[in-house]
């Protein structure tokens, strides 16, 4: 990450949604949520990985799937 303006990462394997304030993507490390404002994919190549985006970054966190609600209740 550049500035909070730029990012650059690999290990990308899809992007889920995207929209100028928030871009949900699939890494090999788990699901990836960017969120900010004026958010823009510069560059994405599903083939290695990499994925380039712009605009002003707030924040960046990996979210973990929830467990479904039948596991949870019979443990």
């Amino acid at each position: 990450m550049t500035d909070r303006k730029k990012i650059s990462m690999t290990g990308v394997a899809k992007v889920d949604g995207a929209s100028d304030n928030e871009i949900s993507l699939t890494t090999c490390m788990g699901r990836l949520l960017v969120s900010g404002s004026e958010l823009k994919i510069v560059k994405f190549d599903d083939a290695d990985g990499n994925l380039s985006l712009t605009g002003n970054v707030d924040s960046v966190k990996y979210v973990q799937a929830k467990v479904p609600l039948l596991k949870r209740i019979f443990k």
